[in-house]
């Protein structure tokens, strides 16, 4: 296998003769059917791709273990007018979720005492805390809703208890094998008992359930799930949850379709505009360019402002509540890239199967944007990273993991030598002591070398290898029914071989931008960009290439065009 010009390995996606038999007997094209047999099992096959996601592909939400008890507490505590306090994780998963079940809650029990707390990352750290337990009850508290945390935290639950506060947990980050606090009432399908048919919910989904359940009945039930979804789709997609089940499908196709129909509140308009969305929204800007907005906010301030902004209603406030947000993102963008070159500096005399490098907060090792400099280190490294920041005695990090690494797992390995730890297979936060780093680093490199057969060279996956004369409107068109992308349903990625680049050129204000025209058989030529590759011009220009790339749509000025969007070339074989 002949790596390519950024030393990639490429490998075609393995699919099952069956899912591929039952694909192609569909009607569909080759390209098309081994891009559906590389995502579906066989018996999905007809049903994902030609089934577009409606209302009634959203799961009965009573078919959730312990959806029945979860409602009888929360009308209980609306009946009785006990106070209700939702604490939620900090990132988008976390917020979007506190706005779901917010509004749920305010719709189904108009005035009711209802408030809500995001826990600092700089000042709580990551969960359901003791004292955010405490504070709830000293605040009167007699029912606590949290989301995207409280499945791990059982000694908060515990304590809660103790106080006279009742827990109601909506998370969805249960390992296989765990066990849920026996003493709070768990909205959770991984766990034991569980049914539900979709496993892969993310939390703001577990949140739209309760919603669901909650408006029953209602005249108005599917306008304001239809509003909700707005909410749901952002979150499903920045968790990075898979999105090859039909209901996280629906999820997102059915609230960007919200999302791009509107109208929005003062302060969801506010953010769209921020993000330069006024036109068209993709999933994909929902992951790049809402996701990180909101997440910003919870990494470098307080999260709790992302909840003002999206219940402002007044338009002049929501514009300078977002102009926060924008300012916090820049300043996010700015941490990160000092960050990443100092981690990387780091890394080259990092030789073990795990990359961890630390740093002292007061030195400018920013808790907020470990996780970000984590995943870039992975991909420079091609090795599962953790980066890790230290205040004082105890050192907060988080981890994104490389192919074949569970990072949970990996944090596992180590428990004994942590504080606290949780996360998702690809990424991971926990809380270490200081003097216990080395000793972390040692125990994940040995994780990775016993249960893991990592490469230090990279590769990366394509479904289909194409006929450049097949690259045309039809086949974009056909591509994109598959969508929404993101995890687990990656936009489809195609091979083009023994191409001869035409009017290679270099574009941008840095000129590192490379713009080159693929031909096409019987057709005009077709545009391909390839960002950040300007060093390897000479090479497009010395003979055939092999292109991988996304087959995209370009606008520009209302004008629509077909694109090549390149993610790696590699020289062609004789």
């Amino acid at each position: 296998m002949t790596p390519s010009m950024t030393g990639a390995l490429w490998e075609r996606t393995i699919v099952t003769d069956e899912a591929l038999t039952n694909a192609r007997e569909q009607g569909l094209s080759e390209v098309m059917s081994r891009c559906v047999a590389s995502r579906w099992a066989p018996e999905e096959v007809s049903r994902t791709v030609f089934e577009p996601p409606t209302l009634d592909h959203l799961h009965n939400p009573h078919d959730m273990h312990n959806m029945g008890p979860a409602l009888d507490r929360l009308r209980k505590a609306t009946h009785d007018g006990e106070p209700i306090r939702i604490i939620t994780d900090y990132d988008v998963d976390g917020t979007t979720s506190s706005l779901i079940l917010q509004a749920a809650l305010s719709l189904s029990a108009p005035g009711h005492t209802l408030d809500y707390h995001i826990p600092n990352r700089l000042t709580e750290g990551y969960g359901f805390s003791v004292q955010a337990a405490e504070k709830a009850a000293a605040a009167g508290i007699k029912l606590i809703v949290t989301a995207d945390i409280g499945v791990r935290d059982h000694a908060a639950v515990h304590r809660a208890r103790e106080l006279g506060v009742d827990v109601l947990i909506c998370d969805h980050h249960l390992p296989a094998g765990e066990s849920v606090p026996s003493d709070a009432i768990v909205l959770c399908p991984p766990q034991m008992d569980c049914d539900y048919p979709n496993a892969h919910l993310a939390a703001c989904g577990v949140s739209l359930k309760v919603a669901q359940a909650l408006l029953e009945g209602r005249a108005n039930a599917d306008r304001i799930t239809k509003s909700l979804l707005k909410l749901a789709a952002i979150g499903t997609v920045a968790d990075m949850v898979p999105l090859t089940s039909l209901e996280n499908r629906a999820i997102v196709t059915l609230g960007l379709a919200e999302l791009n129909r509107g109208p929005h509140s003062a302060g969801l308009a506010a953010l769209l505009n921020v993000a330069g969305l006024a036109d068209h929204i993709a999933a994909s800007d929902l992951g790049f360019r809402i996701g990180p907005r909101i997440n910003a906010a919870g990494r470098v301030a307080d999260a709790s402002l992302i909840v003002r902004l999206l219940t402002c209603r007044d338009p002049e406030q929501a514009k300078a509540l977002a102009e926060q947000v924008e300012q916090h993102n820049r300043d996010r963008r700015e941490l990160q890239d000092t960050l990443i070159k100092r981690a990387s500096d780091q890394l080259g005399s990092d030789a073990g199967s795990f990359v961890v490098v630390a740093g002292h907060e007061n030195d400018g090792w920013h808790r907020g944007v470990v996780g970000i400099v984590a995943a870039k280190l992975k991909d420079q490294s091609h090795r599962s990273a953790a980066v890790i920041s230290i205040q004082g005695d105890h050192a907060v990090g988080s981890i994104r993991s490389a192919r074949g690494v569970h990072a949970v797992k990996a944090l596992e390995s180590a428990e004994d030598l942590l504080v606290r730890f949780g996360g998702h297979p690809a990424a991971a936060g926990f809380t270490v002591p200081t003097a216990n780093i080395d000793a972390l680093r040692e125990r994940l490199c040995a994780y990775v070398d016993a249960n893991a057969s990592e490469s230090l060279v990279a590769r990366r996956t394509y479904d289909a290898d194409v006929d450049a004369g097949e690259l045309t409107d039809t086949l974009h068109s056909d591509l994109e029914s598959l969508g929404p992308f993101g995890q687990g349903n990656p936009s489809p990625r195609l091979v083009i071989t023994n191409v001869r680049a035409q009017r290679v050129s270099l574009l941008g204000a840095a000129q590192k931008m490379v713009k080159f025209r693929i031909p096409r058989p019987g057709r005009d030529g077709l545009d391909a960009i390839w960002w950040d590759k300007a060093e390897h011009v000479p090479a497009l220009n010395s003979g055939p290439v092999d292109i991988l790339g996304t087959l995209t749509e370009n606008i520009y000025r209302g004008r629509r065009s077909l694109q090549m969007r390149v993610s790696d070339v590699r020289v062609s074989q004789p």
